[in-house]
């Protein structure tokens, strides 16, 4: 049987996924990374591969990452643990993006409506020092809630708000680290301040190195980030574009879709000698 392994978004976990591992266990064993080991997100991407290879030496046939664990993922792949990667949503820096890529429309200017959206967020952010972590918790799912898309459907709502409420101490941790590091990058010289933006794109400088199958998938605004990996990788099978994120708030309809590349990229392996 071929093998899956699925490693979820920052400040999310295995139910983010919904339906997915369900549709794959038709044909797939599938291992959450997140329920084998602690995913070690505050350190270099290398720091995940010894921690996988103790858990499944032989690696996996589809290693399945949602925006900021890619950079797992392609790590996985480089120390062979991996015969294939889907990216979901992956974040890329600004500067990686080719100058001939459609960004897509151009970001309206803020009116009221969308100042008065902003609002929560302010707060937010505004609380991270005044609020107890309790009450600071509290106030994220709050915001969540009100600031859900209109229409979205109930359950997705209540699983973004339960997934959210139970990652609240990584935010706002993250939002505090955020904050420190900000002001201390102010006073760094121009030169440091660019060796820190290219670290953040050196993932991709190893997804360019790979030769194995890769799928893409994002939301119809992110396409430009799957047209800038399809640039970078040498052997981009497909891209997938969703209606709705893969990461919360996600749709059943755009998970059946990621699904389905999934699914199609295990076809093709099945087929390889």
């Amino acid at each position: 049987m071929q093998r899956v392994l699925l490693i979820p978004a920052r400040f999310t976990d295995r139910r983010m996924w919904a339906g997915i591992p369900e549709r794959l266990a038709r044909r797939a064993a599938v291992s959450h990374l997140d329920q084998l080991i602690s995913l070690p997100w505050a350190a270099a991407p290398d720091a995940v591969v010894g921690l996988a290879r103790s858990q499944a030496p032989d690696g996996w046939d589809v290693v399945v990452a949602a925006s900021q664990a890619c950079p797992l993922a392609v790590a996985l792949a480089a120390a062979g643990l991996s015969r294939s990667l889907v990216l979901i949503q992956p974040e890329i820096p600004f500067d990686r993006i080719p100058e001939d890529v459609d960004l897509g429309p151009a970001a309206p200017e803020l009116d009221a409506l969308q100042l008065d959206a902003a609002a929560p967020y302010e707060v937010l952010v505004g609380a991270l020092h005044a609020a107890t972590p309790e009450e600071w918790r509290v106030l994220l799912t709050q915001t969540i809630r009100q600031t859900a898309p209109a229409g979205f459907p109930p359950g997705e709502v209540d699983l973004m708000v339960q997934i959210a409420g139970d990652h609240a101490a990584e935010v706002r941790a993250e939002l505090l680290d955020f904050e420190r590091a900000e002001a201390a990058e102010r006073y760094l010289p121009e030169d440091a301040q660019w060796l820190w933006r290219r670290e953040r794109g050196r993932w991709l400088d190893r997804l360019a190195a790979l030769t194995l199958p890769v799928l893409v998938v994002v939301p119809g605004p992110e396409r430009f980030v799957g047209e800038t990996i399809s640039r970078i990788t040498r052997n981009m099978t497909a891209l997938v574009v969703t209606e709705r994120g893969i990461v919360p708030p996600s749709t059943a309809a755009a998970r059946q879709q990621a699904a389905e590349g999934i699914e199609s990229l295990l076809d093709r392996l099945s087929s390889q000698p």
